[in-house]
């Protein structure tokens, strides 16, 4: 798992609004669930509750992790999960660039595939910071035939 605290990591968390949001509704769901136990419809208490569960976990989580690592030594980006199974970030492959065109933050795979890197619920400050330090994106180099 890559270091969360290194110094020359650039840490993308999520935006307090985000995390506040998930853990309301996971405490909404949760209720919903245990109203559920009280009426005849208890087949509806387990995906309730489970959904409530993952989201308030996540919500709880999201205050303390970040949502993207970028480390400018290796030109990588982690992802982190809010929810679910893994708490550890999952790398990209080695080799990708990280890159700013301008509008958006991309991802471009050795292989020449691009990704849309989604900056939804994340905080923009930390944003910002991220933008500064990625470098330029450089066009398809251009080759005589």
């Amino acid at each position: 798992m890559p270091s969360v605290e290194g110094p020359r990591n650039i840490r993308v968390g999520y935006s307090r609004k985000a995390s506040a949001l998930m853990i309301v509704m996971g405490f909404v769901l949760m209720v919903c669930a245990a109203i559920s136990l009280f009426t005849p419809f208890i087949p509806v208490l387990v995906p309730i509750g489970l959904t409530g569960l993952a989201l308030l976990g996540g919500g709880l989580r999201s205050f303390f992790r970040p949502r993207y690592l970028y480390s400018p030594e290796t030109g990588g980006l982690t992802v982190f999960m809010a929810f679910g199974p893994s708490s550890k970030g999952t790398p990209g492959p080695k080799g990708e660039r990280v890159y700013y065109d301008g509008r958006r933050i991309y991802r471009e795979s050795p292989d020449g595939e691009r990704h849309r890197v989604s900056m939804v619920g994340t905080d923009r400050r930390d944003i910002a910071r991220l933008v500064q330090a990625l470098p330029p994106e450089q066009g398809p180099a251009i080759t005589d035939r």
